[in-house]
């Protein structure tokens, strides 16, 4: 989780691509990693190296979904800035929510997303909406 946080703290956009993936893929395996090894099949990681004009990010999508291009589902994204913590995100790809939508349609993930948005506001929002 250290080179995660490093990542979303780190500012700097140099060798994004290198520094995200090394980040996510961090978080599986025996050696110190948050997750066993056999959860790295649940999701993959993508981390494009952008063209100048492009949004740099890094994120976690469902493994089905092809290496470039439009995705679908949901995703925890990483979108970084130069001047201070990356924004990070849980986004729904462009190609709709499948294949997660029997998953995000059962009951109390509203409900988790809410109290999320919710604590986000209360602790960071000072009388103005976060989350």
């Amino acid at each position: 989780m250290k080179k995660l946080i490093d990542l979303i703290y780190a500012g700097p956009l140099n060798n994004w691509t290198e520094r995200s993936n090394e980040a996510f893929n961090e978080l599986f395996g025996s050696s110190g990693g948050r997750y066993p090894e056999r959860a790295r099949r649940s999701a993959a990681v993508r981390a494009p190296k952008m063209q100048s004009g492009g949004v740099p990010f890094a994120a976690l999508i469902h493994p089905s979904n092809p290496d470039a291009g439009a995705y679908g589902g949901m995703s925890f994204v990483v979108f970084p800035i130069e001047d201070g913590p990356a924004l990070i995100s849980m986004v729904i790809g462009t190609q709709g929510l499948s294949p997660d939508e029997e998953v995000l349609g059962r009951p109390g993930h509203g409900r988790k997303v809410a109290a999320i948005c919710n604590w986000l506001n209360t602790k960071h929002g000072h009388g103005n909406m976060v989350a």
